[in-house]
């Protein structure tokens, strides 16, 4: 009799756990998607702070539950962009939306989600010159695991998200901390979401590193292969054009990053710095016929591109030059057009043909 009350016990006690722990599990779930800090359900809510930090876990949900008209996008090359200074030069209400390291395809189709999702005025994007050469589907594999539970419409793998302990642990709890300490809701501006100028160091030292001098090429590549020609046409057409002929209503402003003169230093070291120009023609000559995208380059600013104290490495510029791009675009400002582009970067390839790139390397 008393090794089956015993029993009894044992058996009343498991079940206790079992629903104490059921019970835990599920509020963890429900308050997750209450407070929701990735925006997977819900915009956020009025009573938390939710902090900005994450591109690729937060970027789809304040894409889809945001509340804006224009946006701005693209690589890191946009990071340092201020909402707030696009917002007073088009008069629209925008959001921002990097995305470190994307490819063309990760970038264009949350376009495609914006434009889906919103009535969008204007689109703001860096078209990475580095990258037009890769395949149109291409997405990068080493920047950690991607959550794709968080941009399919498959409830059941949620259950990465609801109980995620990062989530809960990183997020969540130190929310409703602050809650109860009484802190005011709010959210991250765009002006600071993934901004990086507060960590950098800009200057020659941190964009050479050691290197002592730019040695020259036995052959420049001067030309494509036609394999190389059909990728990068099919990388625009799909990841560019395509979008903007189907949304004639929306104004795109595109712009190629203005790559420091190292860059094209080390272009030129490898052989390819024409290659690479002859790059930027045939997209542009593939993007200019479409009236509502606005291509923009910069590249013949040649006092800025020499000067490394307006970069961080051989490709990322400061955010006084963040600010400037902004400014030429929503003035029209070095707009290329269809019947000058090719005069544009004949300008710029003769320039860094004949520029003496060990000029970059700081007298010691």
């Amino acid at each position: 009799m008393q090794d089956k009350k015993r029993t009894l016990t044992t058996k009343s006690w498991v079940k206790i756990f079992i629903s104490i722990f059921v019970c835990l599990v599920v509020l963890m779930a429900v308050m997750v998607a209450v407070i929701d800090p990735f925006f997977h359900y819900h915009k956020p809510l009025g009573a938390f702070y939710y902090t900005l930090d994450n591109e690729r876990y937060q970027n789809d949900g304040i894409t889809r539950y945001f509340d804006y008209n224009a946006l701005i996008t693209g690589t890191s090359m946009t990071q340092n962009f201020k909402a707030s200074q696009a917002q007073e030069l088009w008069n629209r209400d925008f959001i921002k939306v990097c995305y470190a390291g994307g490819m063309f395809k990760e970038i264009n189709d949350n376009i495609e989600l914006a434009l889906e999702t919103h009535d969008v005025d204007v689109v703001v994007r860096s078209l990475d010159g580095s990258y037009l050469l890769v395949d149109k589907d291409a997405e990068r594999d080493d920047l950690g695991t991607y959550p794709e539970y968080l941009y399919d419409s498959n409830v059941f793998n949620d259950v990465n998200y609801l109980l995620n302990s990062t989530v809960i642990g990183g997020y969540c709890l130190p929310m409703l901390f602050k809650l109860g300490l009484g802190n005011t809701g709010g959210i991250t501006s765009f002006d600071e979401y993934s901004n990086w100028m507060g960590q950098a160091t800009l200057g020659a030292a941190s964009v050479l590193g050691d290197k002592t001098s730019f040695e020259a090429p036995d052959d420049l590549i001067t030309s494509l292969t036609d394999e190389e020609i059909q990728t990068l046409t099919d990388t625009v057409k799909q990841n560019i054009t395509d979008t903007a002929q189907a949304h004639p209503d929306t104004q795109f402003y595109y712009f190629f990053p203005p790559y420091s003169a190292a860059y094209w230093g080390g272009s030129w070291e490898k052989g390819t710095m024409l290659k690479e120009m002859e790059c930027y023609r045939l997209a542009a000559s593939l993007i200019l016929p479409y009236e509502n995208i606005h291509l923009f380059a910069f590249d013949d600013m040649t006092d800025m591109t020499c000067n490394l104290d307006n970069y961080r490495d051989v490709s990322h510029y400061s955010g006084d030059i963040s600010d400037m791009i902004l400014e030429m675009m929503a003035a029209d400002e070095n707009r290329l057009k269809l019947d000058t582009y090719n005069e544009y970067y004949d300008e710029v390839e003769q320039f860094y043909k004949n520029y003496d790139f060990n000029e970059l390397i700081p007298e010691e």
